[in-house]
């Protein structure tokens, strides 16, 4: 899938100047330090789930271990020379760690645990639905809404404060997760602005860059997909190109869509009458460079009105500073100290930062 002709998003305010990173790890000593190290603990982490994430792999471990020295030598050499990966941003280093892992014959490392973190959350996708129903009030109906994709968006393993949530937690679910972000006021809180748009005057097509599978896309942006269905929107979900993380695969959403469409009604129809599309997005990592698009997304984009970018490494690790002639909506939680205080916030802070075109 990766195969396709590439363009730049036609949405984006100043192609010329845009940047995807948010933080520049050339420039800046002390994040790239952090990072280096930061990520370098997280690949010597996946060592000891490799065996566990591939139960069919018996040389799981012994490839991880592979994978790992790989890694640990370029952020080693990194330190020396940081000209050696250009441009130096966590998203290429995420990067090159997907491309060290195929090297080593992961095809998709996270598959399992996706597929068992999305059928459990299938298995509460009706009576979130329910409830999601059984609020009558436009503006709290949406607050629910927003509140639910904050607090799927937590559930993410490339985060190590998550990560050692979920390992000591089996159980944690979308409640508990509720419980440790950020109440409102949020960090960056538009949200009553954007209802304010959306209730006056609904979008005709959003594109929705979503993140992680599980409970992040069944019990959050799905929520949110069927809203804005509701309203007569057209919605366009686009998945990665290739696995990283646990994050959604293209291949994965369309069955996921199909599976969700066996238990609601709207979005069985959305899909019947092409209301409801999904898209690859073109990129092999868990963050997104908007210059670097599939020209199919791109033309789709074309009559697009507002785009909505879910996850921190879509929305903060990347984009976060990128403005659209469309509307935009970035949803995030703040899932790392370091990035949080960076940006003046704290760990698990909430972003719902919504800009109208001007």
């Amino acid at each position: 899938m990766m195969d396709v002709q590439r363009s730049i998003c036609p949405l984006l305010r100043n192609p010329r100047t845009y940047d995807p990173d948010t933080i520049d790890l050339l420039s800046d000593i002390k994040q790239r330090d952090y990072w280096l190290t930061c990520l370098d603990q997280m690949m010597k982490k996946f060592i000891t789930k490799a065996a566990v994430l591939n139960p069919e792999d018996l040389r799981a471990e012994e490839k991880a271990k592979k994978s790992y020295q790989s890694f640990h030598m370029l952020t080693e050499k990194l330190k020396d020379n940081p000209h050696l990966l250009n441009p130096l941003s966590v998203r290429t280093l995420l990067e090159f760690n997907e491309d060290n892992l195929r090297d080593n014959n992961f095809k998709d490392a996270w598959f399992h645990q996706k597929q068992k973190e999305t059928n459990l959350a299938f298995q509460q996708f009706l009576s979130r639905l329910k409830y999601i129903d059984s609020i009558e009030s436009f503006n709290d109906r949406w607050l629910e809404v927003i509140q639910g994709v904050l607090a799927g968006n937590v559930f993410d393993w490339g985060s190590k404060a998550v990560s050692d949530i979920l390992d000591g937690n089996p159980d944690f679910d979308l409640n508990n997760a509720v419980g440790i972000i950020q109440p409102r006021p949020w960090f960056k809180d538009n949200f009553d602005l954007f209802v304010d748009k959306i209730k006056t005057c609904p979008y005709e097509k959003v594109v929705i860059f979503v993140d992680n599978a599980g409970i992040d896309f069944v019990l959050g942006i799905l929520p949110l997909t069927r809203e804005l269905l509701k309203l007569d929107t057209k919605v366009i979900l686009v998945g990665n190109s290739m696995p990283a993380l646990n994050d959604v695969t293209y291949k994965e959403l369309k069955s996921y869509i199909d599976e969700a469409s066996h238990y609601c009604n709207i979005l069985k129809n959305a899909v019947k009458d092409n209301k409801l599309l999904c898209c690859e997005n073109g990129q092999k990592g868990p963050c997104l460079d908007l210059t670097n698009l599939p020209k199919a997304l791109c033309n789709i984009m074309l009559t697009t009105d507002c785009v909505i970018l879910e996850g921190m490494g879509r929305a903060i690790q990347t984009n976060f500073y990128a403005t659209f002639i469309v509307d935009c909506l970035k949803l995030a939680v703040l899932k790392n100290e370091w990035l949080a205080k960076s940006l003046g916030a704290s760990q698990f802070f909430v972003v719902c930062d919504f800009k109208i075109a001007t």
